[in-house]
């Protein structure tokens, strides 16, 4: 992380005019941009729009992170990545090439670079006004926070940055801050996006895929729940249900599987933040090859047998699984047929209408069994879209109930990077509460005969969080390795 150098030859911008899509050289090599940049508008777009290039490069990190040590996808394949299984496995080394955040800390400096020198353009560029360069500046909070927002769930503890990393001459060294620290500053930076963010931008791509007033509060939404701020958290998700913006699709159209069409289409009117790919403009991902012909991932058993419960549900085999078990939401262009995808260039979704709907419910539930009948609404209202008739059993203690919130958003988020961190934040509440709960569903996506190591790894919270890479000790003198890890290599 701290050896990142910014000699830029080239920043790729995600911004189109018209349908052509921009590309602006800027720089020969090694020469710094802070030289002589930072003089006009569309240098400043152009570095923002690296940091949006960053977040496509960041899909895989997003969902191992996000699902590999959950329970509902299995690893398999005939070419597995041996990092993979033994993250899979909870047998983690430093040196797993996996545990690496400098994907996440290349978007925070460019991020960061925004935020110091776009207000110095204003004087420097009469095209560039005040206001525009105020919804750059929201933009960048954004996208700095949710880089960090996924650092602290993986990592804990970690540099919290907050000036640009400019020069690969200068020491940068930053021990690292608390868990706290950082979500404070994540909250900081969301509530600093918000008063300059757009609701809707000239585009539909633009809107789904960049930074909104309503991305931002899907996100603050999340982080509060992570914080245990519950009525703030609500004030988030109706903001968003309030907006008419965005809402549910429709599950079923006549007789076609609509809810397919939020990854198949992409940019659905559910969507509220999308990472955006587009073959036709040479921006492609890996996902039909993580998923696919070269895969790694299958759901799992457990997961298979949740969508068996109910064999209405429209997510289930043809939607998002396939009979051979591969993850059919990013193979299929079709639900329900063996039609394929030509090229992988579907959307990674970060946040979609159904989660403001659970997120709202699991803070609804942790309010107090007075909330819970309005938690089952919204949980039911998922299961109806989903084509579920049968009327949802959630027991009637704050533990059944989330579990059964749970189960829904994994079935509803299939391999979408949430189920470890859904795992994760509830098993953190007051003082660990649920941490039984988490060996035991995390086990239930496990093989058995990994059960006993895995339960004993489990027990230890530090555990919980991944390593910091060998490489990023040699680089940063000042960074202690995380607790459970200190002693391996």
């Amino acid at each position: 992380m701290m050896k990142i150098g910014y000699s830029l030859i080239v920043i790729w911008m995600l911004f189109m005019s018209s349908s052509c899509q921009k590309w602006l050289e800027l720089k020969p090599e090694n020469q710094q941009v802070t030289d002589d940049y930072w003089a006009n508008k569309e240098e400043a777009e152009a570095v923002l729009g690296a940091a949006y290039v960053g977040l496509q490069k960041s899909i895989k990190d997003m969902l191992v992170f996000g699902d590999a040590r959950g329970n509902m996808l299995s690893v398999a394949g005939m070419v597995v990545d041996v990092d993979l299984i033994r993250l899979k496995g909870f047998s983690i080394l430093p040196s797993n090439n996996l545990v690496k955040w400098s994907n996440f800390y290349q978007i925070i400096n460019y991020a960061n670079m925004v935020l110091k020198y776009a207000p110095d353009v204003v004087e420097r560029d009469p095209s560039f006004n005040h206001a525009v360069m105020q919804s750059y500046l929201a933009e960048a909070y954004f996208l700095r926070a949710l880089s960090y927002f996924y650092i602290v769930r993986t990592f804990g503890e970690a540099p919290l940055i907050l000036e640009p990393y400019m020069n690969d001459h200068e020491a940068y060294e930053v021990a690292k801050s608390s868990k706290e620290q950082i979500l404070l500053q994540i909250v900081h930076d969301l509530t600093a996006a918000l008063p300059n963010s757009k609701e809707i931008w000239p585009t539909v791509w633009e809107t789904k895929g960049r930074a909104t007033k309503w991305a931002i509060h899907a996100a603050l939404a999340d982080v509060y729940l992570w914080m245990g701020e519950y009525d703030k958290a609500i004030i988030s998700c109706n903001a968003i249900m309030e907006s008419g913006r965005v809402g549910l699709i429709q599950g079923r159209v006549n007789t076609t599987n609509n809810w397919f069409t939020i990854f198949s289409t992409g940019n659905t009117n559910e969507g509220i933040f999308e990472i955006q790919f587009d073959n036709s403009k040479a921006q492609n991902n890996e996902l039909m090859n993580m998923f696919g012909a070269s895969y790694n991932w299958i759901i799992s058993n457990h997961a298979l047998s949740l969508f068996a419960e109910d064999s209405e549900d429209i997510r289930a085999q043809g939607a998002s699984y396939a009979t051979d078990l591969k993850i059919w939401k990013y193979l299929g262009a079709e639900a329900n047929t063996g039609v394929a995808r030509s090229f992988s260039d579907q959307n990674w979704i970060v946040y979609r209408m159904a989660d403001i709907y659970l997120m709202k419910a699991e803070a609804l539930i942790m309010k107090g069994e007075s909330s819970y009948p309005a938690a089952i609404e919204l949980i039911t209202a998922i299961r109806s879209r989903a084509t579920i008739s049968r009327p949802l059993d959630a027991g009637t203690t704050e533990l059944q109930l989330l579990d059964a919130l749970l189960k829904e958003k994994a079935k509803e988020f299939l391999a979408e990077g949430k189920s470890w961190f859904d795992l994760l934040r509830m098993a953190q509440r007051d003082g660990y509460k649920y941490k039984e709960y988490l060996i035991t569903q995390v086990l239930a996506g496990s093989s058995g005969a990994s059960a006993p190591v895995i339960r004993a790894q489990l027990m230890n919270e530090n555990a919980h969080y991944l390593p910091i890479h060998i490489d990023e000790l040699r680089y940063n003198s000042l960074l202690v390795q995380n607790p459970y890890y200190e002693h391996l290599n």
